[in-house]
């Protein structure tokens, strides 16, 4: 597939769309509560979101069926929805005296990315998560029993939303985060939606739900905004919001005024793609520390960096849990650059930025991954800007 970047000067508004990080922990928290008005499919939904409706729709749904065989949520590829839903759905299970198995279904690489320390912790309370290789299902089994649940808060924020989430129903237990926590944000996130519905029963709860805009969309589209020949005015970002992401304009404001920059990318691991381009083409030398866990996201992030950026010829440098980009030497002089989508949202998006900043075409293999997360993206790449 092509997408014309080259002789374009863009000049167009768009929104951001909806938090999806705000959307599963509404979904999720609304339902525990009795509040099930936003479970129906909507066809603007990203993929994720799809699939955290169709989880809570299929726990609610077939669990009210009599014994019998196992509940399928399909969690698709979504990491959120499978993290936040396993220990969703035993406190669940719990509540409702369910006797059925639940086994959860996956796609892409989820499967293979980590649940070690959740199922640890799950497994210390009567609950089992257990793999199937040949399937690549994860089944959930046993009670959920009351007391303190311990996660070590360095591996994954995911797990201890999920847990927090969880909770809500279990009140007479308690959570204890250890280490040092990862994407911190993303757990006051979480913490800020729970308290907006404390104390509220389900009569109480709005039908309506408006999500705010995305900050790592946006970060996106302000990436794009600093590297085309134009400007994109970027709409339904909220300055005040708590997600992390919104941290892009710090850095944008960093860019650009020294030779070597170093950036800590432990709370924002989703627009490391983002940044590093944008590094490339306004500092000497950028440092990204802390950046491990995009080795683990719907690819494997620091080689796709890698990847993409030397096919433009720029210099990268990656270690364990650093990245270090190298500003442009030479001007890309070809008018089409072929870069690959690593079946990742995130990596489409980094695609386009590259072939934005050197001001040609771009020969991509599918810009499906988008509808993870940005499905309207496909309107604007297809050429619905001026």
């Amino acid at each position: 597939m092509i997408l014309r970047f080259k002789d374009r000067t863009f000049d167009f508004h768009v929104d951001a769309p909806p938090s999806k990080s705000v959307y599963h922990r509404e979904l999720i928290i609304r339902f525990l509560l009795g509040a099930e008005d936003n479970l129906d499919p909507d066809g603007s939904d990203g993929r994720d979101i799809a699939a955290t409706r169709n989880c809570l729709r299929a726990l609610r749904d077939e669990s009210l069926l009599a014994p019998g065989e196992d509940i399928v949520l399909d969690c698709d590829e979504s990491g959120s929805t499978l993290r936040f839903m396993i220990p969703v759905a035993a406190a669940y299970k719990r509540q409702n005296g369910i006797g059925r198995n639940i086994v959860f279904r996956t796609a892409g690489r989820l499967y293979d990315r980590p649940l070690g320390a959740l199922a640890d912790c799950l497994r210390k309370h009567g609950v089992s998560i257990e793999g199937n290789d040949r399937d690549r299902t994860f089944t959930l089994r046993g009670y959920l029993s009351d007391g303190r649940f311990t996660i070590d808060g360095s591996v994954s924020s995911q797990y201890v939303s999920g847990l927090m989430m969880a909770l809500l129903i279990m009140p007479s237990s308690e959570l204890q985060i250890i280490g040092t926590p990862a994407s911190v944000h993303y757990i006051e996130l979480t913490r800020s939606i729970i308290a907006k519905y404390e104390g509220k029963t389900a009569d109480e709860i709005p039908p309506e739900l408006t999500v705010e805009g995305d900050w790592s969309a946006g970060a996106f589209l302000l990436c794009l905004d600093r590297l085309i020949d134009g400007h994109v005015d970027v709409g339904n970002l909220d300055e005040d919001s708590v997600q992390g992401d919104k941290k892009i304009r710090d850095f944008l404001a960093a860019c650009g005024t020294s030779d070597d920059l170093t950036w800590d990318c432990r709370d924002i691991p989703d627009i490391v793609p983002y940044m590093a381009v944008v590094a490339a083409y306004e500092n000497k030398v950028t440092v990204f520390n802390n950046i491990d866990r995009l080795r683990q996201k719907e690819s494997d992030r620091v080689e796709a960096i890698t990847e993409q950026l030397a096919a433009v010829g720029i210099r990268t440098k990656e270690r364990a849990d650093t990245l270090t980009a190298y500003g442009k030497e030479e001007a890309y002089s070809k008018d089409t650059v072929t870069l690959k989508s690593y079946n990742d949202h995130r990596m489409v998006m980094t695609a386009m930025l590259i072939a934005a900043a050197n001001r040609c075409d771009l020969d991509i293999d599918s810009i499906d991954p988008v509808d993870k997360s940005f499905p309207g993206l496909r309107t604007i790449i297809n050429g619905e800007f001026s």
